[in-house]
């Protein structure tokens, strides 16, 4: 069943995992020379950020 709760999760996840790589991407573009290692940084910070927010997006429903 598609509820709210599940539009919001599934629209934080989105929002955290494109925001991390596009800003990711802007980075090593600009300042690092095409270097992933900010590629490699971002994908822990968005892992992070959604691993953490977990426990409270399960509260919705």
């Amino acid at each position: 069943m598609f509820t709210k709760g599940s539009l919001i999760r599934g629209w934080f996840s989105g929002t955290t995992v494109f925001t991390c790589f596009t800003f990711s991407d802007y980075l090593s573009a600009n300042y690092f020379h095409d270097s992933k290692i900010p590629w490699l940084i971002g994908v822990i910070v968005a892992t992070a950020i959604s691993w953490s927010a977990r426990s409270a997006l399960k509260q919705l429903r």
